[in-house]
């Protein structure tokens, strides 16, 4: 029964967010198999490997390329051209990537919805909180298709989701694994890797299997084998092409090398962050909102998330009930979070042109797992929620279809 409760979830909530895609789709063009994607960097670099090569052997004007000893490299990290290769010998540079970011979406439908049936929600919590998720912060504008900046961030979505739901079950190997995949779209998920060990170790204790953190790496040492062959290619292809096991590219990009301050410093910091709070201003000749379409706008118009699972987790904290551990793995989430965002505000972009906030997104399945961990909390939360839901998710799918279409 539980089995058939979980595909039913699931199954209600991949059909309301690939019906929305599809939606999305009718109005801009960007259907799953439509236009080529020209912003396909990913497949041009795994052409590159096939063909023995590290660099891309030539520029692409239209694409952010590092550029290191006069020669032009993709500039992101490279997990997505892994994934790309069989796709690459088959179709050449032309790849399928709007359906592979389909697949990729409904992949990590399928791990959260999995992972609040873990947390003890019930089918119908489970429903509102993934919909509430995928539908109402962002995410839908990054998801309609493949390219090079989305489909990175599409699949560390989808691996955070997928490191989270495994840690909850107890399955280390596939948890790191998922969470090194998930450095190799957006290298600050390294940051969450102690959350991750955490559960697990809590995990391996409500079993009975380990009663210290020394025994656990004792018992379980070979959970750490796939993750370090994952970052360790990646470390070793940053030095083939960087001189610098550290280095994915971003920091030779024109735009970077140009400036003084480079990709990182302290003064973008408020500028940075003013711009997460600042609401759109009203155009006075017909009163409409000006909506920035690039780095970002107001972050509690855009992503309900944030706002709500403060709530959440604050009327948890303050209600009798969580013991010192739980309190202690919430803290931890919470401040690796607001170092995240901390970190980004200090980047010389908040993403570049998009609608929303994009490179917040990068936190939410942590916070989304932070706050649904509050199961009592969120059942009495869904009713307030609606409203704030309902309204999130017109702005995301109307700010997505506007954006596409240059209307803003």
């Amino acid at each position: 029964m539980k089995r058939l409760a979980g595909a039913r979830a699931f199954l209600t909530c991949a059909a309301c967010i690939v019906l929305s895609m599809l939606a999305i789709a009718a109005f801009t063009g960007q259907w799953p198999l439509g236009r080529l994607n020209q912003y396909n960097s990913y497949s041009l670099q795994a052409k590159a490997w096939l063909e023995g090569r590290l660099d891309l052997g030539t520029d692409y004007e239209w694409l952010e390329l590092a550029i290191y000893q006069g020669k032009y490299y993709v500039s992101f990290p490279p997990f997505p051209s892994y994934l790309l290769l069989p796709f690459v010998a088959i179709f050449g540079v032309q790849t399928p990537d709007s359906m592979l970011a389909l697949l990729v979406a409904l992949i990590g439908i399928w791990h959260c919805c999995g992972l609040c049936r873990t947390m003890g929600l019930s089918t119908g919590s489970t429903v509102f909180w993934t919909l509430f998720l995928y539908l109402a912060n962002g995410w839908l504008f990054i998801s309609v298709n493949g390219y090079v900046w989305f489909i990175a961030q599409n699949l560390s979505w989808t691996l955070a989701m997928a490191a989270l739901y495994h840690a909850r079950k107890g399955r280390g190997t596939a948890a790191l694994a998922a969470w090194a995949c998930s450095v190799g779209c957006r290298p600050m998920q390294a940051l969450y890797l102690p959350v991750l060990l955490v559960m697990l170790y809590r995990t391996e204790r409500q079993r009975d299997t380990v009663s210290t953190p020394l025994l656990l790496v004792a018992r379980r040492w070979y959970w750490a084998l796939l993750p370090a062959a994952i970052g360790g290619s990646f470390m070793w292809l940053n030095m083939a092409r960087f001189g610098n096991p550290l280095e994915f590219g971003h920091n030779y990009l024109p735009e970077f090398t140009r400036i003084s301050t480079g990709q990182f410093h302290p003064s973008y910091f408020l500028p940075n962050l003013l711009r997460l709070v600042t609401l759109p201003s009203i155009q006075s000749a017909d009163g409409r909102l000006s909506w920035p379409i690039v780095n970002g706008t107001a972050f509690y118009l855009v992503n309900p998330i944030f706002l709500t699972a403060a709530a959440v987790c604050a009327c948890h904290m303050i209600s009798p009930g969580p013991d010192r551990r739980d309190r202690v793995i919430g803290i931890l989430n919470t401040l690796l979070t607001l170092l995240y965002i901390c970190i980004i505000c200090c980047h010389r972009t908040l993403g570049g042109w998009h609608f929303g906030n994009r490179y917040l997104l990068d936190v939410m399945p942590w916070i989304f797992w932070g706050m649904i961990r509050r199961k009592q909390a969120v059942k009495s939360a869904m009713y307030y929620t609606l409203p704030y839901f309902a309204f999130g998710a017109a702005v995301n799918f109307i700010g997505t279809v506007a954006a596409y279409n240059h209307w803003i």
